[in-house]
């Protein structure tokens, strides 16, 4: 029989904590400051990589709520 230990799991996050949870991360790993002489080019990369750090923090959480049940 397969015993199971609830009290090790982590509590879920409702969606507005799971945001701001992910968000807060994001601004931690990449920086914050765009300047006004920045070519579009540069703008358009900073911003992708915020995505791609989005994204990517977004599935490590998921991925560890997941695993753990």
């Amino acid at each position: 029989m397969v015993q199971y230990n609830f009290k090790k799991m982590t509590v879920v996050p409702n969606g507005k904590d799971f945001i701001d949870i992910i968000l807060s991360r994001t601004q931690r790993q990449t920086p914050t400051v765009v300047h006004n002489g920045y070519a579009i080019s540069r703008l358009r990369s900073f911003y992708v990589h915020k995505v791609k750090i989005t994204q990517h923090n977004f599935q490590e959480k998921l991925s560890t709520i997941i695993d753990e049940f």
